[in-house]
């Protein structure tokens, strides 16, 4: 079993326009538009050629030919990763000097990218992750932050020769542990030159010639560099002459793209979405969990939860969780945790029956509240905690508990939380456990992974299992700010597609005498405001949908209406942010095209902007498109081929529009 790719799959059809071949020691897979060829050396494969629409990206390599080195190449479809788009897949394997290695490649008919997994020869993994290097803990106080890496020993995926003088270099530096950070992602830029080393930590890099626009992606599919249990002192490098990527432990793919940055932002989009295809009804929902009031779980019970997926019907949310409480067992952020001594692993040994349904809040179990959901069209969900503890040794009793919870309540949305994973071991076990509960489930459960603390899979870990959740932000901390919120999901959307991530609202009217005066404070915001800043997104209801007011459940309602009837349009393709990066001050947004640009939003959102009219530039042809407004207050004027006037009337005021041609 590979750790992304998927196995062979019996009758399985590759797509069409695909194709893969090992002749005379050159192997090369690609598709209609984009290929890539290797020549096989002793040792391993040496990249040659990346074409992007018969342009070739890469120099001419003059290297001696070796002998003739032993190989076997076999092809076969099956969906790109358990969760993912048809591909066809190439296997080939080496006799090399240094023993077998294994590269087992995987591409779509859709997109210009090539997957790798690399299993080398021999093992150059050194011991596991020091003690204390966890940062945040997933426990909801202030723990200081500690983080360390170790020095490694370099491993050379692949290295590749630019075939021009004036690339330009885009760093995609990350944070998670959000609970710790609310700065998310920040983007460095370099110029190569041939008098400069650079050497770089990271799992996202686009090298660009700005003279063309066109450039190459590398992607490697690992935690961050402070989260992976062995780390490597570096992940990209650029010699003067050629550049690298580092670190031969997790997949990595490349990507080609054109029409610089938006052509890069469409690139990132539509590559992930082949990862895990996005499919109505299951992705892109909106879920609502009480957790974000903080009441944490002392108010669950039985007539709390069908109250909660009563109102969830009537606003028209899709699915009701009940966050850390509905289980027998105590963890750590429990009220109960210090008279019952609250653990955050090792649920098992701590009780036997810790999985099970909570006997005195839910006495009948879920089945009313499965009667109710189903009456009411609402889907269930649950918070689940796999067990951490001994490198989730007990990973396939989390399977049958997740199992057990979907196949006999119909729990189809998992939200996963406390996970540490430690070691090498540690993440294949972890991994282990998304797969199986996907397998046995037939694809029905899905999951949300917490991005929050500890050490976890992250932004690319583990992307084929489901929707990351990015923060927990709470107003009784006076931490949550909606500008903030929807400043996180714009700056995120310039490299991950916001239908993998889960944003959320809070009540707006909760805790107003914690923010004083302050005039970017949460209740001087309209509920509807605050949906359509994240609905980009897989939109979050963080509160307790009880203590929504009529005016908050109205502003509600109304946008969640419109929504629904256009979601699939927003979720479709690309989502590019636009406008400046929000501030509190500022007039900005997202402009969403699908795959073929037939259909397009732009969502647009100011905030304290003193100009009620700003010019917003878009990545289509505006003359091509009729265009409709959807909802909010404003009025639009195109002013050219690419850009859009518009006028929204009043601060805190929001306009959507619809393109179609």
């Amino acid at each position: 079993m590979g750790m992304l790719l998927s196995d062979p799959v019996d009758s399985y059809v590759a797509p069409v326009g695909c194709f893969a071949s090992s002749n005379a020691g050159i192997v090369t897979i690609g598709n209609r538009r984009f290929s890539r060829s290797w020549r096989i050396t002793e040792r391993g494969l040496l990249p040659v050629s990346i074409l992007l629409d018969g342009q070739e990206l890469l120099a001419v390599r003059n290297e001696t030919v070796q002998e003739e080195i032993g190989s076997r190449f076999q092809v076969f479809g099956a969906p790109l990763t358990l969760t993912g788009a048809p591909a066809l897949h190439a296997l080939l394997e080496l006799e090399l000097p240094t023993g077998l290695m294994r590269y087992h490649f995987a591409v779509t008919a859709a997109v210009p990218a090539v997957v790798v997994e690399r299993t080398a020869p021999e093992s150059r993994e050194p011991a596991c992750r020091k003690e204390g290097a966890e940062g945040a803990t997933g426990l909801e106080v202030d723990p200081a932050d500690s983080e360390s890496v170790e020095g490694k020993p370099l491993t050379c995926c692949e290295s590749f020769r630019a075939a021009s003088f004036h690339l330009k270099l885009r760093e995609f530096l990350f944070a998670d542990q959000t609970d710790r950070h609310d700065n998310l992602l920040r983007i460095n830029e370099y110029r190569l030159c041939s008098v400069e080393r650079i050497a770089l930590r990271g799992s996202l890099f686009a090298v660009e010639d700005p003279l063309t626009g066109r450039g190459i992606v590398l992607l490697k599919f690992a935690p961050l560099p402070e989260r992976r249990p062995i780390s490597d002192p570096i992940d990209f490098e650029w010699d003067a002459e050629t550049f690298a990527l580092h670190g031969d432990r997790y997949p990595w793919a490349v990507i080609g793209y054109d029409g610089g940055r938006m052509g890069l932002n469409r690139a990132l989009h539509l590559f992930q979405q082949e990862l895990r295809c996005v499919v109505s009804g299951r992705d892109g929902l909106a879920l609502s969990n009480t957790w974000g009031d903080r009441n944490r779980d002392q108010a669950l019970n039985e007539n709390f939860m069908l109250n909660e997926i009563d109102i969830a019907s009537s606003l028209g949310i899709d699915v009701c969780q009940i966050d850390d409480g509905w289980q027998s067992g105590v963890t750590v952020n429990s009220v109960k945790a210090q008279e019952r001594g609250g653990v955050w692993e090792g649920y098992y040994a701590a009780d036997s029956k810790f999985w099970d349904v909570h006997p005195e809040r839910f006495p009948n179990g879920f089945f009313p509240l499965v009667a109710r959901a189903a009456e009411k069209q609402v889907g269930l969900g649950l918070w689940f905690s796999p067990d951490s503890s001994n490198d989730f040794a007990h990973w396939r009793r989390d399977v049958e508990t997740v199992c057990r919870l979907q196949k006999k309540f119909g729990v189809n949305w998992i939200k996963i939380d406390g996970v540490k994973s430690r070691t090498r071991l540690g993440e294949a076990n972890l991994r282990c456990f998304f797969r199986e509960a996907l397998e046995r489930s037939a694809g029905r459960l899905t999951f949300d992974l917490d991005v929050t603390a500890e050490i976890r899979p992250g932004y690319f870990g583990m992307p084929e299992f489901g929707t990351l959740f990015v923060e927990n932000r709470y107003s009784d901390w006076r931490r949550w700010w909606p500008y903030a919120t929807f400043r996180n999901l714009w700056v995120l959307a310039q490299a991950i597609p916001p239908v993998r991530l889960r944003f959320e609202c809070l009540n707006p009217e909760r805790n107003r005498e914690k923010y004083a005066n302050d005039p970017l404070a949460p209740h001087h915001y309209r509920m509807d405001w605050i949906f359509a800043s994240v609905m980009v997104s897989s939109p979050l209801l963080w509160c307790e949908l009880s203590g929504l007011s009529e005016k908050s459940r109205t502003e509600l309602k109304g946008i969640l209406s419109l929504w629904k009837e256009f979601r699939e349009e927003l979720h479709a393709g690309v989502v590019y942010p636009v406008g400046p990066c929000p501030d509190g001050t500022t007039t900005s947004g997202f402009f969403t095209t699908t795959a073929d640009e037939s259909i397009c939003h732009l969502i647009l959102l100011r905030d304290l902007d003193r100009e009620e009219t700003r010019e917003i530039d878009v990545p289509v042809r505006l003359t091509e498109y009729s265009i409709a407004t959807i909802a909010g207050a404003g009025s639009f004027d195109v002013t050219g081929k690419r850009r859009i006037c518009c006028t929204l009337p009043g601060q805190r005021s929001y306009l959507w529009l619809r393109f179609s041609r």
